[in-house]
Order: structure tokens, then sequence, then C-alpha cells
């Protein structure tokens, strides 16, 4: 635990994870140093669990023992904490790079994973496509399956490109026409950086779009900060060392009562359920405390948009996915 201070930042991921890449990017623009905790990408992760309470996906950010889940949420956590430079030049800019986020990390990235998994179905790490597809309650899809998707999505993943390409169109430098890169860029790139990440390359899909290869190049220069390696029980010690941030008590009317025992679900996927005393539930984020023999008490702090908040054994249907998705959105998360 020497020299780890509970505000260190902490940051479980792998390297080919595109959603880690973007906040990886956020670590860039904001000069930050960071820890880096290497995580398996498939489960088990049983030395993340006792931080997450159940929370699998990838990245998962770490301060002290506040626990911060989904790169929506700990994007807009470190614009709280580290607010220069800046990752919305204005409160407008800051509504519409939530509108291209969630048309990026949706109508573009879903093809895209699906392209390049399927492209790379042969060369990806074993039991990755079983584990995202058992993610959506669904068995393991064949070989040829996954090919036929590839080439499917192909297509849909070109189109969305050529709205990128239409971004670009009068010679910006960047997607809301700053003069430094925002949220909506890193939204938009790491769909577009996963393309080259895996074994096969697939980058050969923007050659026909100098604009955004040279966009890509101007959001790339940012880097990813200050990065040192870190062991996984070495983040549970610090865990362990330290109490969450104070956190006034409070839910409004859609919510459970707060000190309400409670579980979250992401919509749509048949996950466990995150557990525990409802804190705090507003309409940007869920906060849980819980209590683990390994790290002591800890805040778990996840969305309010995409996830399902329901008092604990309440026993909630999990959402059905659409049949087209056979490894889902968090493909490569």
């Amino acid at each position: 635990m020497s020299g780890i201070h509970t505000s260190t930042i902490i940051l479980h991921h792998y390297d080919y994870s595109p959603f880690s890449e973007k906040i990886r990017l956020i670590f860039g623009l904001k000069g930050l140093d960071w820890r880096s905790v290497i995580v398996p990408a498939i489960n088990p992760k049983p030395k993340l669990m006792p931080l997450t309470g159940g929370y699998r996906f990838t990245p998962v950010m770490q301060i002290g023992a506040d626990v911060y889940c989904d790169t929506r949420l700990i994007a807009r956590e470190l614009e709280r904490r580290f607010p220069t430079p800046p990752l919305f030049a204005s409160l407008a800019e800051q509504g519409l790079a939530g509108v291209v986020e969630a048309w990026a990390e949706r109508d573009l990235f879903w093809p895209l994973a699906r392209y390049i998994t399927g492209v790379n179905a042969e060369r990806t790490e074993p039991g990755l496509n079983a584990d995202r597809a058992a993610l959506r309650g669904k068995p393991e899809p064949s070989l040829a399956r996954l090919q036929q998707v590839a080439r499917d999505s192909l297509g849909q993943a070109l189109g969305e490109i050529r709205r990128v390409d239409q971004m670009l169109g009068d010679g910006r430098a960047f997607l809301l026409g700053g003069k430094r890169p925002g949220l909506a860029d890193l939204a938009v790139y790491h769909g577009l950086w996963f393309l080259d990440a895996l074994p096969i390359r697939c980058g050969t899909a923007l050659d026909l779009y100098p604009a955004i290869r040279a966009w890509m190049g101007r959001v790339a220069a940012l880097g990813h900060g200050r990065e040192s390696p870190f062991t996984a029980e070495q983040a549970l010690d610090a865990a362990a060392a330290a109490y969450p941030d104070p956190l006034l008590a409070s839910a409004d009317g859609a919510a459970p009562a707060p000190g309400s025992l409670v579980e979250v679900r992401p919509e749509g996927y048949v996950t466990e359920p995150v557990t525990g005393e409802l804190v705090r539930a507003d309409a940007g984020r869920i906060s849980l405390r819980r209590i683990h023999p390994a790290v002591g008490e800890v805040m778990v702090h996840l969305p309010r948009q995409g996830y399902v908040l329901r008092p604990a054994g309440h026993g909630s249907q999990i959402a059905s996915a659409p049949l087209e998705d056979p490894v889902g959105e968090e493909a490569c998360r």
C-alpha cells in the first residue's frame, strides 16, 4: 500500500477493450496519473467481484473505496473531480455530447463490434464467444453464424461511418467544432479504434475516409496519461484502507427509500445483480453501500440510464435481447 493515496485512480481494464480506451484517453486529455489493473476479458473475475458486488463489465474505475461502473458514469465522475481541461466547452456542448455518445455506443458500436468479432471469430480468446452469448441468455453461436453476422454488419457499420465523415465534412478538427477533443470525440473514436485492436485488422473499412483517419490521429495524440502497473491484490488493499466519500442519502420518487436493500441490473443482460443498501438514486446515478470481507465497506456507483433498480428479491425478468445480437453490445468489454 506504500504510496497509494485514497484519491489514486485505479482502472480495472484490459488492453483491447474499446470502452476502456475511451477512459484511457480521458486520462490523457486531463493529464492524469493512474494505476492499471489488468482483468480477465471473460468470467470468472474473482478479484474484481469484491469491489463491484457482481458487476462484471469492463472497465471499472476505483478511487479508494468508491467504485464506478459504466463509462458514461466514469467519464462524468472524472469531469467532476478533474474539471480542467474540460470534456465539454459549455452546458450546451455537454448535452450534444451526450446525444452523440448515445448514438456512437449503440448505432455505430454494435455493428462494428459484430463485424470485428465475427472476422476474428477463430482468433479471439478461448471462451469469449460463449461468454458473451451467455450474457444474453443464449447458446454459443457457431463459427458460421458469427461470420454471417459479420458480413451483414459491415454494411450497417459503413453507413454509420459515413455519418462520422459527414460530421467532419466542413474541415473541422473535432466533431463538435471545438479546438480540442471532448467526450463526443472519445465516444465515437473508441469503436473505430477497435477496428485494428484484434489480431485480424479490419481498418481497411476506413481507407476511403482520410478525414476520419486524420481526426483519429488527433484524438490518439491525447495519449493515456501517466500509467503505472498495479495488481488486483493492491487494488483490494487500497479499498480496504479507505472509506467511501460522504454522500447525502436521497432518492427520487421512482426509487425505493434510502436505506432499502436493493438490486441493480443492466437492462437486457443475464447477469448477477449488484445488491446493497441504497444510499442515493437520482437522474444520473445509483449509489449502493456494500460490505465484503476482502475490502470492508465500499460504495458502488452505477448509471441510472440503462439499469434497472428494484427492491432486493423482486425477481424481475431480464429483458429479452434482439435476436440478431449473437455477442451483444458488450462483445469486447
